[in-house]
């Protein structure tokens, strides 16, 4: 039966570092990796859409390593916190299916999903409330329409000095071997003033040449302090709120740590 390791996001949890790298790897025989750009084009877009497609991924009878974030929905869905994840990956039940997933911290999460849809979607304010849905629904959800599929799961905030041991992880430890540092740095968020200055697409969807030269302009720094719409008291809770759902998250599904030294 084919395999397939699916990494699913979510958004602005270091998704493209990840799939960059994955890209410059290569991999023990048996495990095959696929470019997001490929992989989207012929076969996560047409399942999200659901239109009908030929269904290549299941001749294979190794394992695939898929990475999209899109297939958990859009950014609009991120900002809900996913509503129904499972809509799309139903479609690869009738293979050997294990999801990865990449938590993040509820403050840091939503700005920056709300930044993200500014560069595609008209903007409009940003309200700053507390979560109706969690990490833990989302899971329990999966959990509930993928009934037996494994789900791994790791904090964001771990990436950053674990990058290579997670992506490892993923891959179930078939890297043979990284590809060089990336030189290419994933695109950084906006500023507070920046934000305030894509209002002029209240009414319109934007330009990506208008976008990129509003955050050169006004770019994240001591001068532009990065875009944060909540208050401390509110920072706190959702802080404390993430925290509590890391350790609630442990008790459904596995869920990756550093190694202790």
């Amino acid at each position: 039966m084919t395999s397939i390791r699916f990494h699913i996001g979510a958004h602005k949890t270091a998704t493209t570092h990840l799939q960059m790298t994955l890209a410059g790897c290569s991999f023990e025989a048996g495990t095959r990796h696929v470019p997001l750009k490929r992989l989207r084009r012929t076969l996560t877009s047409p399942v999200r859409k659901q239109r009908l497609h030929l269904p290549w991924h299941r001749w294979y009878r190794g394992t695939w390593l898929f990475s999209d974030e899109n297939i958990l929905g859009t950014t609009a869905n991120a900002l809900e916190l996913y509503p129904d994840p499972a809509h799309a990956l139903r479609h690869f039940m009738d293979c050997d299916l294990s999801i990865f997933l990449a938590v993040r911290s509820y403050d840091s999460f939503f700005s920056s999903a709300y930044g993200e849809r500014l560069w595609h979607h008209p903007w409009q304010p940003f309200e700053a409330r507390m979560p109706q849905r969690r990490w833990t629904d989302l899971v329990a959800d999966l959990q509930r329409d993928l009934p037996d599929v494994p789900i791994h799961v790791w904090r964001y905030e771990d990436y950053r000095n674990h990058a290579s041991d997670i992506a490892q992880y993923y891959a179930g430890g078939m890297i043979r071997e990284f590809g060089p540092p990336l030189r290419e740095n994933p695109k950084s968020g906006f500023s507070a003033r920046a934000v305030e200055e894509m209002a002029e697409f209240a009414d319109r969807r934007p330009r990506k040449s208008r976008v990129l030269a509003i955050r050169d302009r006004f770019p994240v720094g001591d001068e532009y302090p990065r875009f944060d719409p909540w208050t401390t008291d509110q920072r706190q809770q959702l802080q404390s709120l993430y925290a509590e759902d890391v350790e609630r998250l442990a008790q459904q599904v596995e869920v990756w740590r550093p190694a202790r030294s």
